[in-house]
């Protein structure tokens, strides 16, 4: 390239190089905003605890521990199968009237981190303490927990959920919970009104008596 030809181009090199520089200024500009913009983790986690303080503990209690008949205690329980369920509920694809009438507009506008904070949070928390019922139902429950019904093909329930149905990761803690909510629950699965394969399978043969056995044993724990 001649000197002419280079001093003609210089002007657009110069222009390329100016434009260049604008657009990496602008684009580590805009990964700084981002970056600002973003909250932490202790500020999502903030978020979390306040909105278990004010909006949860109206149906849950203020840690996750109530004795209601339509909602769960969910102070203890497994944090994959809390995060779980709030993004089933955000994403409509947990269906009984319950989740539709309560769940699904709490849950819409929780982001992610929200979601996984929530369920941090709960896990954490110190389970309620049991709430005995009648010996005879806590014995039978006890027995069909801990063992199934071979001749029935009826699974034993500590199979998925331990041998004290304190849960494994996405398997829930049953240890505790509310007797209402539970035996609702499995009307529910067995109704195939709430979608879940592995419990239909478990609980489709169980008779009334035997739930409510189970489900008392359940919450003395």
């Amino acid at each position: 390239m001649d000197k002419t030809s280079e001093t003609q181009n210089a002007p657009r090199f110069g222009r390329a190089l100016k434009l260049g520089i604008a657009l990496a200024c602008a684009l580590l500009t805009a990964q700084a905003i981002a970056q600002a913009a973003a909250p932490s983790a202790a500020d999502t986690t903030a978020a979390a605890v306040k909105i278990a303080a004010t909006v949860c503990a109206t149906c849950h209690g203020v840690t996750g521990v109530n004795n209601g008949t339509v909602f769960p205690r969910l102070a203890g329980q497994q944090e994959m199968y809390l995060a779980a369920q709030l993004r089933a509920f955000k994403g409509k694809t947990r269906g009984e009237k319950e989740a539709h009438d309560y769940m699904w507009g709490m849950a819409t506008l929780l982001e992610d981190p929200v979601i996984d904070a929530l369920a941090t949070y709960y896990s954490q928390q110190k389970p309620g303490a049991g709430i005995p019922g009648d010996p005879v139902l806590m014995a039978q429950g006890r027995k069909l927990f801990e063992n199934g019904d071979a001749a029935r093909e009826i699974q034993a329930c500590s199979a998925c959920h331990g041998m004290t149905a304190q849960g494994v990761a996405i398997f829930p803690r049953l240890a505790g919970q509310n007797q209402p909510y539970l035996m609702h629950q499995i009307e529910l699965i067995q109704k195939n009104l709430r979608e879940s394969s592995i419990m239909h399978g478990v609980v489709k043969d169980l008779k009334p008596d035997e739930m409510k056995a189970v489900t008392t044993y359940l919450q003395s724990l």
